[in-house]
Order: structure tokens, then C-alpha cells, then sequence
């Protein structure tokens, strides 16, 4: 797009640029325009065939494009960001897509759940039934940059505001940190200790309020795969199937 008289690349033209990049990484070398700027030259000067040349290059694309499309949906999926938050039709997570106008919210259960809605419209702050400590006025949980985090409901009067606790201890031995849920630059969910840096624990799994069943820890880490859920302890490292666990009563 065209902004005060310069063109600037778009969110989708990073996107396309860096997934070719991961794909076909040789052509987009250095040394691969060199070189075929060179075949050209021979081929205009005669010492070389152009149909030998093309079919040197494209035996080698074409396996590569044979994969990129055997593998599309795999590619497509792999653009997906993850955002923390919950789909308020079925629960599950909503993840960032890419689509025909832009991105999108929707819903990581699709196709079974079908809700989406737009990038840019941000929920109401949910309020929490807490008091800022600074001001008294109800502490409210907020979409930030990096994830949700709590805010003072009286800002900008009071700019009081804290990250967003899980509940769940951590799980290092020795520290009495929480697991506060935070946000990567490129909008990834994750889960670190408040003790941080002190503690330097964090994860990309997200926490289930569901004990182990090999050391008793009080909540496990989910991880979605494409054979399916796996869970694991944070404490003893133990792995298991969502069918080896028995819910907590």
C-alpha cells in the first residue's frame, strides 16, 4: 500500500513473503539469482540451451511445489496465531486467520464451531468484583498488546494495573511464584512465572485445572497435536492421553 508517498508492505504481504521464504528458500538466495542471471546470459550469448536450463531449475521447483500443495492446508495453518482467548459459543480457543479482506477471529474448533468476528472489535472490560488497591475503584480485565491483563476501571485517573494471574502455582520446585498468562509480540499466548526473572519458567501449553495422576500436582499442560490432545505434568514431566486422565470430582 501506498502511505504519505512511500510504499509500505502489508500485514498479508510479510505473511506471504515470510512463508515462501520457509518454502522456497533456495530461491530467494543470493546466490540462485546470481546463478540463473548467469545461465540467462548464456543463453542469449548461445552457449547454452534455454530448454536445458529451465529444466535444470524446474526439476528441483517442482518437487517443492508438489509439496507446498500436497501440504496447503498444513501451510495455511501454520499462519494461524493464537490469541489466549476463549470462543464464547463452544469454549475453545480463538486463533487469528487470514482471509479474502484481512484477519479474522475465529474459532480453533472449526469446522464443529463456526463463530468469527472481526480483528479490531474489542470485547467490553470484564469486570472482576476486585478493588484497586491505589484508588478503590473495580479492577477490570483488559485486552492489551501483550494478552489480557487487569487494569483499574478509573483510568486514565488512575493508571493502576497488573498482569493477569492463572490461580496456579509454579510449578518449580521451591518458588511461590503464580503462572500469569502473557502475550508474544507476534500475538503467541504463553504462560510464565510472576517471579520472572527470578524464575525463568514459562510455557506454551496451556494449564487444566486437572491433577496428575502419577505425582498428585494440581493441574496439568494441554498440548493440541494432529494425533490430538496430549497432556503432561509440569512437576514430574510425566506425558499422557486425555483417556489416561480421570477428571477431578
Amino acid at each position: 500500500v501506498k502511505e504519505k508517498g512511500r510504499f509500505v508492505p502489508t500485514e498479508l504481504g510479510r505473511a506471504v513473503k515470510s512463508l515462501l521464504v520457509r518454502v522456497f528458500p533456495d530461491i530467494f538466495e543470493v546466490s540462485f539469482t546470481a546463478r540463473m542471471e548467469e545461465n540467462l546470459d548464456k543463453v542469449e550469448s548461445g552457449e547454452e540451451e534455454w530448454v536445458k536450463v529451465v529444466e535444470e531449475f524446474y526439476g528441483t521447483f517442482s518437487k517443492t511445489l508438489k509439496w507446498a500443495e500436497e501440504h496447503r492446508g498444513e501451510l495455511k495453518r501454520s499462519l494461524q496465531e493464537e490469541t489466549g482467548e476463549g470462543c464464547p459459543e463452544c469454549g475453545r480457543l480463538l486463533v487469528i486467520k487470514w482471509g479474502r479482506y484481512g484477519r479474522f477471529l475465529a474459532c480453533s474448533g472449526f469446522p464443529e464451531c463456526s463463530y468469527t468476528r472481526p480483528l479490531n472489535e474489542r470485547e467490553s472490560p470484564e469486570p472482576t468484583g476486585e478493588k484497586c488497591p491505589e484508588c478503590g475503584s473495580e479492577l477490570v480485565v483488559k485486552l492489551g498488546k501483550y494478552g489480557r491483563f487487569l487494569a483499574c476501571s478509573g483510568y486514565p485517573e488512575c493508571r493502576y494495573s497488573r498482569a493477569l494471574g492463572t490461580g496456579l502455582s509454579c510449578p518449580e520446585q521451591g518458588c511461590d511464584g503464580e503462572l500469569i498468562e502473557r502475550r508474544t509480540k507476534k500475538g503467541r499466548t504463553f504462560y510464565g512465572c510472576s517471579n520472572y526473572p527470578k524464575c525463568s519458567f514459562a510455557t506454551w501449553d496451556r494449564p487444566v485445572p486437572q491433577s496428575c495422576p502419577r505425582c498428585g500436582f494440581s493441574y496439568l499442560l494441554e498440548r493440541r497435536t494432529k494425533k490430538g490432545v496430549r497432556l503432561s505434568c509440569p512437576r514430574c514431566k510425566a506425558e499422557m492421553s486425555e483417556e489416561e486422565v480421570t477428571p477431578d470430582v
